[in-house]
């Protein structure tokens, strides 16, 4: 190996520890966003208890309103308040709604190395979102594994956000090279692991750190397999639109066959179904696109 190889691995594993050290490289959801989701993740917790908390926000309360009541969510009848969406949508629901208002401010910052347009990493995420809890629903997983499947699509590639200010300066992603492999080798890690740092820096779920970390995995393995299964055929159809991308930019990456048996479908299946998931992505675009941050 020669010295300026060495050097190079040198400077990646320093970087490495760097992040995986500097836990404050990580921004923090906002205080009463991680009180919230605090709050929805114990059973007992009732729709008064998400009303006290968020009677002095309602800034926030007007942008989950909006989203509930967009045809995205198809509600055949007006949502006035936080009680009426918990009755609507549950727990679980809301709590996609929380981290959906909340992380978009994250997801529209200048991710163009990785091809995105402005703001296109957020169109992305919703479109990943919504087809994985399209694709749940679709093989009737549970209503709390379909929420559980919309914050993992949503933050699939959160850790993006930790590795950009890494990656930005280093050469453009070459045709045939994975942006994993271009990752790892500028910085030392994907966005991958990155992203179950931040997922659990900010005490999601461990099946929601498991989807974003497994969500390029060659062979996935473990109980998890069907959920990053749904993920990873959303995240397939959503490079396919291009939404969110600049012209030629987005990954060309076909659906794999072992992720249609993990969810039960064949070729023939899928092909009658995926055109379901796009337009349920197109929607979701248009609902929650223009999200404010």
């Amino acid at each position: 190996m020669t010295q300026t190889s060495l050097n190079r691995l040198a400077r990646q594993e320093k970087t490495r520890r760097e992040i995986l050290l500097k836990s404050d490289l990580i921004q923090p959801l906002p205080d009463l966003v991680a009180r919230l989701l605090g709050i929805l993740n114990k059973r007992e917790t009732e729709p008064e208890d998400l009303e006290s908390l968020l009677q002095n926000d309602q800034v926030l309360v007007a942008k989950m309103l909006a989203m509930v009541n967009s045809p995205f969510y198809g509600v055949n009848r007006s949502i006035r308040t936080i009680r009426e969406a918990v009755m609507v949508l549950g727990l679980r629901g809301v709590r996609s709604l929380v981290l959906a208002t909340s992380t978009a401010k994250f997801l529209k910052r200048d991710f163009g190395w990785y091809g995105h347009e402005p703001k296109g990493l957020w169109l992305h995420a919703v479109c990943v979102a919504s087809g994985a809890r399209f694709m749940a629903r679709h093989i009737k997983m549970s209503a709390d594994d379909c929420e559980l499947l919309f914050v993992g699509g949503l933050l699939h590639d959160i850790g993006k956000l930790l590795l950009v200010t890494y990656v930005q300066d280093a050469p453009l992603i070459a045709q045939g090279v994975s942006i994993e492999e271009c990752e790892r080798q500028t910085v030392g890690l994907d966005h991958t692991e990155a992203g179950a740092l931040v997922a659990a820096k900010w005490n999601l779920a461990e099946e929601i750190q498991s989807v974003i970390k497994g969500h390029h995995d060659t062979e996935p393995n473990g109980e998890d397999v069907q959920s990053i299964a749904c993920v990873r055929i959303a995240d397939c159809v959503a490079h396919e639109l291009g939404t969110g991308f600049l012209p030629g930019r987005a990954p060309l990456n076909a659906v794999r066959p072992e992720d249609l048996e993990a969810v039960g479908l064949d070729e023939a299946s899928w092909a009658a179904l995926r055109d379901e998931v796009a337009a349920t992505m197109e929607e979701a675009v248009a609902a929650l696109g223009q999200l404010s941050t």
